[in-house]
């Protein structure tokens, strides 16, 4: 890439970001350009650093937090479901964000006293540390910028959009931090099969990606009055189709959307796994289709209920290219829906209309794509204050409290509850875990 083509993309990032990169379900090739980025300590307890991803380009990074303390990591294989417990606190000790330029970022140290970061710089951009790690004079590790490019599509509309090429700068929104103690969605969250097998196995790789998804959902849903940050108190991996029994399929393998959610909710109802979430999202890796007169439409890119948070019909489902974040505005997009926003339109709300573009739009695009309109914002407020919404307002997961230091051998190791209390409880064969409301014990 030529130095004016690399400085044209670079400025994107700061004058024209906001344009909706929206593109059909085939792939594209993925324009990038290369950066040494550096950090720089602000506060002794790292709590706050300065990214200077590019000259001219920074990043006034705090810690952040989406994931429950007490983190249950789900996966179902064919023999199946397996359970573990994981200090949430550990995944995302390493989670950064910008308020203001809506980044969500993982800092990682290496060795040489440098960085490695993933995530999102803003809305439109993600960066990633250069496939062949080569370093500038200064030894800082090269990264690379990539554009992320939505799916093109619509939830539960077969009509075609005209794409819109306008060059704008994002629209300054109130942000109000990503996590919130006592408010906010308790979110189960699924990959499909297909969403899963893009990790290979690697269940770290796979919570960080889901950590900063939904962290940058979380950020959108920030702009809300009152603002409804997101918590991941579940992350459920599919590794095997065996008993994937949350999914309806086309014969080639399409995930058909509504019949989908249909099978996913009794699943949801039923099950006491997904009871004490206040939603359940699941990202599929697959092409969304719904089923039309004659044949079926893969122009759907998400599906959810109504303003169904809280209820036994909660779940929603996206369609997202893992490690790209193509879906993540799908999934604000939805979750908005089970919030009670419907598509924007004239009506109680106010005069809102899809061409305006505006995130709960049926085609978002533009400026606006990132921002919830007038209308969204009042129907989520008003959703929010009726007593159906109270689960909102109540904190079901709890901390671990009794599990100490030793329990945990290396960064990250994880184990269920009742191997955690035959460990430490060897002296009582009969121990075996227990979740009570304020507390996790062995009895």
């Amino acid at each position: 890439m030529s130095k004016m083509a690399s400085l044209t993309l670079f400025l994107s990032l700061q004058v024209a970001a906001a344009s909706a990169v929206t593109q059909g379900h085939s792939e594209v090739t993925e324009k990038s350009i290369t950066v040494y980025p550096r950090v720089l300590e602000s506060r002794e307890d790292g709590s706050e650093k300065v990214l200077i991803v590019h000259e001219g380009y920074s990043l006034h990074l705090k810690k952040a937090s989406i994931l429950a303390r007490r983190l249950l990591l789900r996966d179902v294989t064919k023999d199946g479901v397996i359970e573990q417990y994981v200090d949430g606190t550990h995944y995302e000790r390493h989670l950064y964000e910008d308020t203001n330029k809506k980044a969500s970022l993982l800092l990682k140290p290496t060795e040489h006293g440098d960085y490695f970061i993933t995530g999102l710089v803003n809305f439109t951009h993600r960066i990633e540390p250069a496939k062949f790690r080569e370093r500038s004079s200064t030894r800082r590790a090269a990264h690379k910028i990539v554009q992320i490019h939505n799916i093109q599509g619509s939830c539960e509309s077969d009509q075609v959009i005209e794409s819109d090429t306008r060059e704008a700068s994002l629209p300054e929104v109130e942000m109000r931090g990503a996590f919130a103690q006592n408010f906010g969605v308790e979110l189960h969250f699924i990959s499909d099969y297909n969403h899963t097998k893009y990790f290979e196995g690697d269940k770290d790789a796979h919570t960080y990606y889901v950590t900063l998804f939904l962290h940058s959902v979380s950020l959108r849903m920030d702009q809300l009055d009152p603002p409804v940050p997101i918590g991941i108190t579940k992350i459920q991996m599919t590794s095997s189709t065996d008993n994937e029994n949350y999914v309806e399929l086309w014969n080639n393998g399409d995930l058909i959307g509504n019949e989908t959610l249909k099978v996913l909710n009794d699943v949801v109802q039923k099950e006491q796994a997904y009871q004490k979430a206040d939603a359940v999202y699941m990202a599929t890796g697959r092409e969304m289709i719904t089923l039309i007169p004659g044949g079926k439409s893969s122009y759907i890119l998400g599906t959810a209920g109504s303003a169904q948070a809280c209820t036994d019909k909660k779940a929603a489902v996206g369609e997202d290219k893992p490690g790209k974040f193509s879906g993540v505005n799908t999934a604000a997009h939805e979750i908005g829906h089970l919030l009670g926003s419907p598509d924007d339109s004239k009506g109680k709300w106010g005069d809102c209309e899809t061409k305006d573009g505006y995130l709960m739009s049926e085609y978002a695009y533009g400026k606006r794509a990132f921002t919830f309109s007038e209308c969204s914002k009042k129907a989520i407020a008003h959703f929010v204050s009726l007593e159906k919404s109270a689960c909102l307002k109540t904190k079901t997961e709890c901390p671990i409290l009794s599990f100490p230091n030793k329990a945990l051998k290396l960064p990250g190791h994880a184990m269920s509850g009742d191997a955690y209390c035959k460990l430490f409880y060897s002296g009582f064969p009969r121990a075996f875990f227990l979740e009570v409301c304020k507390n996790t014990i062995c009895v």
